[in-house]
C-alpha cells in the first residue's frame, strides 16, 4: 500500500513547526514576569502553567517517535486533518490527562522559553530527519487511536497552537 500523500511535504511542515514555536515565543517574550503565574480565575492556569503543560506534554518527544515504530497501512495523514478540528476548534473545552497538568509553583519564565526554543529545534529536526509514515506505537492516543510520526508532529503543532490562543485570552483577563 502506498502510504506518501501530496499533501505532505517536510520543508512546508518544518516551516509551519518554526512558525508555530516561534509565534508562541514571541507571544511569551512580550509577557511581563509579574504575571508569569497570575491566574485569571480559581479554576484557570496561569501562563506558567499553560507553559508547563505544553512542555510536559512533549517531554521526551524524539524518543517517543523513534522507539517502538512500525509500518503503517493507512495513509500517513489520515487523523490530521480530525485532529486539526478538534484541537483548533476553541470553543471545545478538553480536559488534560493527570500527568501532563500543571502544579502550583512558581515557574521560572526563561527557563520554560529556553525549553520551549529546544522543544523547536527538536521537532524540526525530527521532521527533516525521520521517515515520518512510520506508526508510533508507544502510546494510544484516545479518541484518535496510534499515530504516524507525521500525526504526532501535527498534534503538537495543533496542540501548542491551541495553548498560544490561550495565553493570549489569559493575557486579556489578568492584564485588566
Amino acid at each position: 500500500m502506498e502510504n506518501k500523500t501530496e499533501n505532505f511535504s517536510t520543508a512546508a511542515l518544518a516551516n509551519e513547526a518554526k512558525e508555530t514555536f516561534d509565534t508562541l515565543g514571541q507571544l511569551l517574550s512580550t509577557i511581563d514576569e509579574n504575571i508569569w503565574d497570575k491566574s485569571p480565575s480559581e479554576k484557570s492556569w496561569s501562563v506558567g502553567q499553560v507553559m508547563e503543560h505544553i512542555l510536559k506534554a512533549n517531554t521526551g518527544f524524539g524518543n517517543f517517535v523513534t522507539e517502538n515504530v512500525v509500518e503503517t497501512d493507512r495513509p500517513i495523514d489520515e487523523k490530521v486533518a480530525f485532529l486539526k478540528s478538534v484541537f483548533l476548534d476553541f470553543s471545545l473545552k478538553m480536559q488534560s490527562p493527570d500527568f501532563i497538568c500543571p502544579v502550583e509553583t512558581k515557574h521560572d519564565k526563561q527557563k520554560q522559553l529556553n525549553e520551549l526554543t529546544a522543544l523547536k529545534n527538536e521537532i524540526v529536526l525530527l521532521i527533516n530527519n525521520l521517515d515520518l509514515s512510520k506508526t508510533c506505537m508507544n502510546f494510544e492516543l484516545p479518541t484518535f487511536g496510534y499515530l504516524t510520526r507525521l500525526e504526532w508532529v501535527n498534534f503538537a503543532l495543533f496542540h501548542t497552537q491551541r495553548h498560544t490562543e490561550q495565553i493570549r485570552n489569559i493575557l486579556l483577563s489578568v492584564k485588566n
